[in-house]
């Protein structure tokens, strides 16, 4: 009878311990992919590639360049997205879209268990901040939740969730290791600014996908890496998103406009403040991006920003030269107020620009 007691001890012991090991798989992080993946769509993009078409003993001739045939190749690309709400609307970035004017298709497929392929529309795309929509008429998707990038902490959990590779639909974890990263160099056609860096590993086919926190919320969109060369491409643990607040700021303007504003400031043209410059206009230091043409009754000239004003900072951020006063700019939305701190004749000033639509036309 003793025996029977412990064996039946035993058992109970066991069947605790697997319960326990059980409950400690599922962690924050499985808990997390379960409530996104379902959403995340991996990308096929077809498009319109122009060709000319040159014999090679006139290749590299400009004169035969202007009767060379052209033609179109069709050519694929692969990325990622993820659904934002029950009408179908998909967030993914515009270098996955590539340029409206040669799509021919776009295909989404979501992840297994549904499995479901759609073809999908191209609605807009932001050719600042590389983030672009698309819409599947066809509703009845997975919604992914999304979080805000205002309280992220660097260390904590950051989870990209993909297709990289074509490989389908993978899942990556590491943590968030920096914020506000800006790059005063354009990227390619873009403006990157405040992104989240991770380590997350993040590949060709990653871009558009969504950057996870613990809870299971979408915090940022995976963009691009840093590969350490011109020739790498895979991920050696510098990658970086676009904060989700910025792709809301988006969307909302997708919402109730239809499309992307184009923001106007009226200053046409900004350069670098050079040594010469500085000792002439009697500057501390080169930092800042020197105001070289202003349109008349544009938004800059009813500020009050002039032709040689050096502008030092924008919404309280310091301005290193002007590719970084452009960027900076360039992700304002028309109605937004840029506070610029501006240098004239050694005073400082204080400017309230408001942004406007651009107009058809400018006056100069």
């Amino acid at each position: 009878m003793r025996f029977i007691y412990s064996l039946a001890l035993l058992a109970l012991v066991l069947s605790h311990a697997d319960a326990s090991i059980g409950a400690s798989r599922r962690t924050a992080v499985v808990r997390a992919v379960e409530r996104v993946q379902p959403s995340v769509v991996s990308l096929h993009v077809r498009y319109r590639e122009r060709v000319q078409h040159l014999y090679s003993r006139y290749r590299g001739d400009p004169f035969w360049n202007l009767f060379s045939p052209l033609y179109y190749v069709p050519q694929d690309q692969t990325g990622s997205g993820f659904v934002v709400d029950d009408e179908g609307y998909i967030l993914t970035n515009s270098h996955v879209v590539g340029d409206p004017r040669q799509l021919q298709k776009i295909s989404v497929s979501l992840p297994e268990p549904d499995s479901r392929t759609f073809e999908a529309r191209y609605v807009a795309s932001d050719p600042n901040s590389d983030l672009a929509v698309l819409k599947v008429e066809d509703g009845n998707m997975p919604v992914a939740p999304l979080g805000t990038s205002d309280d992220v902490l660097v260390g904590e959990w950051a989870i990209a969730i993909g297709n990289p590779f074509d490989l389908g639909p993978t899942v990556s974890i590491g943590v968030v290791s920096a914020l506000d990263r800006d790059f005063s160099e354009p990227k390619g056609d873009y403006y990157y600014r405040d992104m989240i860096q991770t380590d997350a590993a993040i590949n060709i086919g990653n871009s558009g996908g969504p950057l996870v926190n613990a809870d299971g919320e979408v915090i940022g969109i995976n963009s691009f890496i840093y590969t350490g060369g011109e020739y790498s491409s895979g991920s050696i643990g510098i990658g970086f998103a676009i904060p989700i607040d910025t792709a809301a700021s988006f969307l909302e303007e997708i919402r109730q406009h239809g499309q992307v504003r184009r923001s106007w400031t009226g200053i046409l043209a900004v350069q670098d403040i050079t040594p010469n410059l500085t000792e002439y206009l009697r500057l501390d230091s080169t930092d800042g991006a020197l105001v070289v043409r202003v349109a008349r009754a544009s938004p800059a000239e009813l500020a009050g920003l002039e032709s040689g004003d050096v502008i030092v900072a924008i919404n309280d951020e310091k301005i290193r030269n002007a590719n970084e006063a452009i960027g900076v700019l360039r992700g304002l939305r028309v109605g937004e107020v840029a506070a610029l701190g501006v240098v004239r004749h050694n005073e400082h000033y204080n400017l309230d620009l408001t942004l406007e639509e651009r107009p058809y036309r400018t006056r100069r």
